[in-house]
């Protein structure tokens, strides 16, 4: 991805937007200068150098960057106050003024600086931004997913899932265009098919009101166990399909579990679409897996690291209270516990012929591996 101003090709996110150093650079001299208004010089410049002061700033706009994300100019030098050596006590006027001289061999206290004006957030540009255009893409979401078990089959489900996770990946393409960029290719596939499980699991507490109304229609237990049985007799070859009993017997303790120790112990910590979004990147870059390569181990280990620190960050500018840190990060094991159960699913899925994508099986022969 090119500088959204210049057309360089090397670019990473700045203050909200996506441009190269350089650019980001003038974005920053441009608002601590004290000369923000200049007219634009570009009819009497050469043809082949850069637009003028004016046209760039707006260029910068233009591609998202905000001025309240610069921080303010730091002086270099300070000037100090001058220390007052008179006593601050009252003189008796019938008394001499003369100074007398202090005793103490520690040196006079200096002023205490005063608090800035303006406090200046932390920054939490990558979690923002994800949260930003996750927003933007839910319109999609929802037609992906429009349909209601009894509507589809396992293989078809798992094909929206698999849409779902590379409409995710390319948002952080857009987010981290240089991290991905130098990707291998094997390295992002695999990083997806473990995403996968996660996401599924994730996204249900994230999707969990959406899907309360789009299954508003089942009004009791009987409608909700026939959906069931539809949904896995549908996906499996006619042949072996299990009867409605065997189908509820085996399937539905998964299910329970999911609802009861997962999906709704997330969605009852009650995050907002920034934290749901920095827990999205905290499984996608997941570095502890065998099947990527060490190099891809690292960065997702670095970009973890930037998250964490965004997502504490995010937190302490909205007043949060100090244990919703550890509560955020403990979903995590909420997240892997549902990720173990999945996998589990996966294996009495095969055992009774469900068809499954490819993706999965391949998830299944590298736990096997």
């Amino acid at each position: 991805m090119s500088c959204h101003v210049c057309g360089s090709p090397d670019t990473e996110p700045h203050f909200g937007g996506i441009s190269c150093k350089a650019c980001a650079a003038f974005f920053r001299r441009y608002f601590h200068s004290k000369k923000l208004d200049a007219p634009c010089t570009c009819q009497i410049r050469f043809r082949n150098s850069h637009p003028c002061r004016e046209c760039r700033i707006l260029k910068c706009l233009e591609a998202g960057m905000d001025p309240e994300k610069v921080q303010v100019k730091r002086e270099k030098h300070p000037p100090r106050k001058k220390v007052s050596q008179q006593s601050d006590l009252p003189l008796d006027p019938g008394k001499s003024t003369q100074l007398v001289p202090s005793t103490s061999s520690s040196p006079p206290s200096l002023p205490i600086s005063p608090l800035p004006l303006q406090i200046i957030s932390r920054n939490c540009s990558t979690i923002s931004q994800t949260a930003f255009n996750w927003e933007s893409i839910q319109p999609k979401r929802f037609l992906l997913f429009d349909k209601t078990l009894d509507q589809t089959n396992y293989y078809e489900l798992s094909c929206l899932m698999r849409e779902d996770c590379r409409m995710i990946w390319k948002i952080v393409e857009g987010l981290l265009p240089s991290v991905t960029y130098n990707l291998r290719y094997l390295d992002k596939e695999a990083m997806l098919r473990n995403f996968l499980p996660k996401w599924s699991v994730l996204t249900a507490a994230i999707d969990m009101e959406m899907n309360i109304r789009r299954y508003s229609k089942f009004e009791g237990l009987e409608d909700i166990q026939r959906m069931l049985v539809e949904f896995y007799q549908y996906s499996m070859p006619y042949e072996y399909r299990m009867t409605p009993e065997a189908i509820l017997k085996t399937f539905g303790p998964l299910l329970a579990y999911y609802g009861e120790h997962v999906i709704l112990p997330i969605h009852a910590k009650n995050f907002d679409k920034a934290e749901y979004m920095a827990l999205t990147l905290l499984i996608l870059f997941d570095g502890a897996y065998t099947n990527i390569s060490v190099e891809c181990s690292e960065m997702c280990r670095n970009i973890r690291n930037l998250v964490f620190r965004e997502l504490k960050g995010y937190q302490m500018d909205k007043n949060y209270e100090e244990t919703q840190f550890i509560d955020t990060v403990d979903t995590l094991s909420i997240v892997e516990k549902g990720e173990r159960k999945f996998h589990e699913e996966l294996l009495v899925c095969e055992m009774h012929h469900v068809h499954l994508h490819d993706d999965y099986r391949m998830l299944m022969n590298e736990l096997n591996g």
